[in-house]
């Protein structure tokens, strides 16, 4: 049986020349698991609003979409209500209701079902997800990763034949992601619902899908097995090359016979038995990194508490050198948001002392701070928009430069082009994909030219082209003495370029060390490539170190 049947779809957004889709021909049995994968702003999300009806973007459409044998025109909204289930990347705009159990009962109160059929399905969808203890429990008091638990669950009360799911990873740390990815691989499997799901983070999904799609400017330019995806193309396409999973990479790159594996246990296994009677190749043992004696942040015995029951912040220290890449790793809710709220001042400091460039950030007023000195990326992104285009947000926000109002329009449009989205200036904000948004926000951010910069989750949307732009950006900005903190659970960008790192635990700084050694004395919380090659190369943490070891190896 077929989900989903796309003929020859196109797609213009309102005054674009260019097509977001192009010529789509696509068939999505039911039953599969399908991975949809590609550049920001190469029409992964468009293509996936486009198979939810009333999520259609409004724009110019050619060619024709057949939903479960239906022509769309005949596809009520209540069948795509029963149907197909659609997971947002942000809870936010998912969760309707207060609590669990009233969350878990809204779409079935929709569907018109009786009070019997839904305490039923509540009862049976809540032990299936564990929810029963925290069934009378308020949304906006679970973490993130348990509310995406939770606007899953109600999408599956509903039965869907489909459920479809748009980065549901980008914000959850990586337990809590595994988590959510096991669920729906799960559903997929014992209860036959197709799964298709876009993802930037794809080193755990990739092994679960039947299918990965990855497209370019709209089209599709591959559409196979994983397994089978043409090693070629990993010299070939950009994307391919830094997007695909650890043991996907190496193998490529080492040229190995067979299919590629998927896993980092296949990965490990593989390279045990390639490397088999070799000489390692060690490599070159690394030094530390120097830390400046200047610090752009110093925290001191920070205790912070939003309900004064519970701290979240206990006892947390932390300082920063002047012109690194520092980051906070570990758990959702171990404190690592509140954490840089607290440092750069946008939440009180109520116990222990903040220290901004030398100075405490009590004495700082609010325009001098925010104006040169300290300049905040958010989680969420959407915060920084207001205006009906994007050029109206970022001319507001270089207003605020000492400059003519030509060098403004120079300097905004170097930055425009730095973040790579001049393209879309004309276009509101929230018609851009998850990391043509990020981008932009850095753009605002950038703007402001600021000393120190906060960054909550930057990546969060981000294809693995652009960050490598992105991380350009961040190492020239350090290198001219600019300092700058991420919060960050993107343990492989982590490991590629930043310089020190911080495990956050129950509210404070539990490890700070150098990122090489970071990596390599953790365990569990480090890289794929560390975790492949750790049996030959233990202090290897990215995949190119792997690879370039291995080849040195291989060659005597």
């Amino acid at each position: 049986m077929v989900d989903f049947e796309i003929r020859g779809l196109s797609f213009y957004y309102p005054n674009e020349e260019k097509p977001a889709l192009k010529n789509i021909d696509l068939k999505i049995n039911n039953g599969e698991f399908t991975v949809i994968c590609g550049r920001s702003g190469s029409g992964k999300s468009t293509l996936l609003r486009m198979l939810k009806p009333e999520l259609s973007p409004r724009g110019k459409k050619e060619g024709e979409i057949v939903f479960f044998g239906q022509s769309e025109k005949d596809f009520s909204r209540r069948a795509s209500a029963e149907k197909i289930g659609y997971l947002l990347q942000n809870t936010q705009y998912q969760t309707v209701t207060h609590s669990v159990r009233t969350e878990l009962a809204f779409g079935l109160e929709n569907l018109g079902l009786d009070s019997k059929t839904i305490r039923l399905r509540i009862a049976e969808i809540a032990a299936y997800f564990s929810l029963e203890s925290i069934l009378d429990k308020k949304i906006s008091e679970l973490s993130g990763g348990k509310k995406q638990m939770v606007c899953l669950a109600s999408i599956l009360a509903m039965h869907p034949k489909t459920v479809i799911f748009d980065e549901p990873a980008s914000q959850l740390d990586p337990v809590s992601a595994e988590s959510l990815l096991s669920a729906a691989h799960k559903m997929c499997r014992e209860n036959g619902i197709t799964v298709i799901m876009t993802e930037h983070r794809l080193q755990n999904v990739i092994p679960m899908a039947d299918r990965l799609i990855v497209l370019e400017d709209g089209g599709i330019i591959a559409d196979t097995s994983p397994r089978k995806l043409d090693t070629r193309l990993f010299s070939e396409n950009e994307f391919i090359n830094l997007s695909m999973p650890a043991p996907m990479r190496i193998f490529s790159a080492l040229h190995a016979d067979g299919e590629l594996p998927l896993t980092v246990g296949e990965a490990r296994k593989r390279l045990n038995d390639i490397l088999k009677n070799k000489v390692i190749y060690r490599g070159e043992k690394k030094s530390p990194s120097g830390n400046s004696e200047k610090y752009a942040i110093e925290a001191k015995n920070l205790y912070f508490s939003y309900d004064r029951q519970q701290f979240v912040l206990n006892n947390f220290s932390l300082k920063v050198p002047v012109g690194s890449f520092f980051t906070l790793l570990g758990a959702n809710a171990a404190g690592k948001s509140t954490a840089i709220g607290v440092i750069s001042g946008l939440l009180p400091c109520k116990s222990g002392k903040v220290i901004i460039n030398g100075k405490d950030i009590r004495k700082y007023k609010a325009s001098e701070l925010y104006n040169g000195t300290v300049a905040v990326l958010p989680q969420n992104p959407e915060s920084l928009f207001s205006g009906n285009t994007l050029l109206e947000d970022l001319e507001a926000a270089a207003s605020c430069l000492k400059l003519s109002k030509e060098d403004k329009r120079k300097r905004l449009e170097e930055i425009t082009q730095l973040t790579e989205i001049s393209h879309l200036c004309g276009r509101h904000p929230y018609d851009l994909s998850g990391g043509e948004l990020q981008r932009a926000a850095l753009c605002i951010v950038l703007l402001k030219e600021p000393e120190i910069i906060f960054m909550d989750e930057p990546t969060k949307g981000m294809d693995s082209v652009f960050k490598r732009q992105f991380a350009k950006i961040i190492k020239e900005l350090c290198s001219s003495g600019v300092t700058v903190i991420q919060v960050s659970h993107d343990t492989e960008f982590t490991a590629e370029y930043a310089d020190m790192c911080a495990m956050v635990f129950d509210g404070t700084c539990a490890y700070i060390a150098p990122k090489d050694e970071f990596f390599a004395s953790n365990f569990f919380y480090t890289t794929n490539a560390n975790k492949i090659a750790r049996d030959h190369f233990p202090e290897a943490v990215t995949e190119s170190e792997v690879i370039s070891l291995c080849i040195k190896s291989l060659q005597g």
